[in-house]
């Protein structure tokens, strides 16, 4: 990896005092091996703001970001409070993390509205970017509204940079045309140059240098000698995505359209411990990395070539080895 080039890493924090410090002895390892970013995903708890607040006390030199956070179950005026603390607190290393998330969460879980999620993004995007480089938010658009002023002493360099998660061509254009990068998910090597394709047409359509635009993807990997049981533990997890409908339409469009559809009906029939097995190991290893390190590491260079320029290891695995897998994972593809 040259000095240039950035390198994230994935890394939910627990909440215990023992977890906590075990992981943020892991952190500041992943920092001296060269690790440009940390992540923090938020779907059922922990909080991303509280995790990352942690982190910035506990960190030097990384970015932090939210990798992501769903906009609509806070305000854009309480989000951008949110990241221009953890901003102070790290000196400027905040990233806004920022997806629509799906309609369970939004709705079911939360009682929000996921009502016009793209015009939702672009207008939640507005709002922050006022309140980060104005302090003084006054907009009224389709789905949000806001007439606010913040009373925060601004020291850090510069304001937090906002990425969009990514997975299909509206949210793509619109991460060129207005966020400061892209995290994309779940997708194959051979998958990422049309979708880095729709960012840079958003970019050029918004009169932006397509190049200043970071695109970044997790990349779920386990190095491990336990194979068989990491590639079960993928497809228990990829198998609860086959009810999200902008998942499915990814998905579709890399061959696995007719695996998702009979998970569905296995569910649906109440064979919930038989429903994961109807996608393939094949499928498993297209989109995630299992077993040696030089297989990590080239499935890295792939995506970099592709046109990624900000991959974020994921380390997966069973939760029962996670304690062995993490850091195996995260030593074995530093400098990747």
């Amino acid at each position: 990896m040259s000095s240039n080039q950035k390198l994230g890493l994935q890394t939910n924090v627990g909440v215990g005092a023992d977890a906590l410090a075990a992981r943020f002895a892991l952190i500041r390892e992943a920092e001296d091996l060269g690790y440009t970013s940390l992540w923090i995903a938020e779907v059922s708890g922990p909080d991303a703001f509280v995790s990352l607040a942690a982190l910035a006390l506990n960190t030097r030199k990384a970015e932090l970001a939210t990798g992501v956070i769903p906009i609509q179950i806070r305000t854009p005026g309480a989000m951008a409070m949110g990241f221009l603390t953890i901003n102070e607190l790290s000196g400027g290393r905040a990233i806004a993390g920022l997806g629509v998330s799906s309609p369970v969460i939004v709705e079911r879980w939360h009682g929000a509205s996921y009502r016009k999620p793209v015009t939702a993004m672009r207008e939640c995007v507005t709002i922050m970017r006022q309140l980060f480089t104005e302090g003084r938010s006054k907009f009224q658009g389709e789905v949000y509204k806001s007439d606010f002023k913040l009373s925060m002493r601004i020291t850090a360099p510069h304001p937090p940079k906002i990425y969009l998660a990514g997975l299909n061509a509206p949210m793509l254009r619109l991460a060129g045309e207005v966020a400061d990068g892209v995290l994309m998910n779940y997708s194959p090597p051979d998958a990422i140059a049309p979708m880095v394709q729709h960012i840079h047409e958003g970019a050029k359509a918004a009169g932006r240098d397509p190049s200043a635009v970071d695109v970044g993807i997790y990349i779920r990997m386990c190095i491990t000698e336990d194979e068989d049981k990491a590639v079960d533990s993928f497809r228990r997890e990829l198998a609860s995505y086959a009810f999200v409908d902008s998942y499915n339409k990814m998905f579709a469009r890399y061959g696995f359209g007719a695996e998702f559809e009979e998970v569905r009906r296995l569910w649906k029939q109440g064979k919930r411990d038989e429903a994961p097995r109807a996608i393939t190991e094949a499928s498993c290893r297209k989109i995630a990395v299992f077993g040696k390190a030089a297989a990590g590491r080239d499935f890295v260079a792939r995506f970099r070539a592709a046109g990624v320029t900000h991959p974020v290891v994921f380390p997966i695995g069973p939760s029962a080895t996670a304690a062995r897998d993490y850091p195996n994972t995260m030593s074995a593809l530093a400098g990747a």
